[in-house]
């Protein structure tokens, strides 16, 4: 079951996505803050987080980078009810899979799910994107550039 970390300091979208997730089959936790949310990625390894961008403390691009630095692999979707273009953009060169801006449109991120969760291999549960990148490389003859 695909496991995914939503962060947001608003405790009822929080709850909206959790709810909204496992409905949809997917194994969900929350986190309220950035540092919260490196410590449960590094227990938890999830397959996607939804990290918003405007957080208390630290944002969600120095989350994002800090997710980074530990080599959490997981893919990273922005949402965000008041980022600017410059952020989203910051936030994609920085590895985030997309960017959801709020109010959220539930089938949208439905589709955004799909297909990031498509492009994951069963075996790649728990290991980060580099480390099944390079397995699939090593599979395909592909090298690094």
């Amino acid at each position: 079951m695909t496991q995914i970390l939503v962060v947001d300091d608003e405790l009822a979208i929080r709850e909206v996505l959790i709810e909204f997730l496992s409905e949809h089959g997917y194994e969900a936790e929350g986190a309220e803050d950035g540092q919260e949310a490196l410590e449960m990625a590094k227990r938890l390894k999830p397959q996607v987080i939804l990290l918003d961008i405007a957080m208390p403390g630290m944002n969600g691009i120095e989350t994002l980078k800090r997710l980074r630095q530990a080599s959490i692999g997981a893919a990273v979707i922005m949402i965000s009810g008041h980022a600017d273009q410059d952020q989203a953009l910051m936030a994609l060169d920085l590895g985030a899979f997309d960017f959801i801006q709020k109010p959220l449109d539930f089938r949208y991120l439905e589709r955004t799910l799909l297909a990031k969760i498509v492009t994951l291999e069963p075996h790649d549960e728990g290991r980060t994107s580099k480390e099944a990148d390079g397995e699939r490389r090593r599979n395909t003859g592909q090298r690094n550039r």
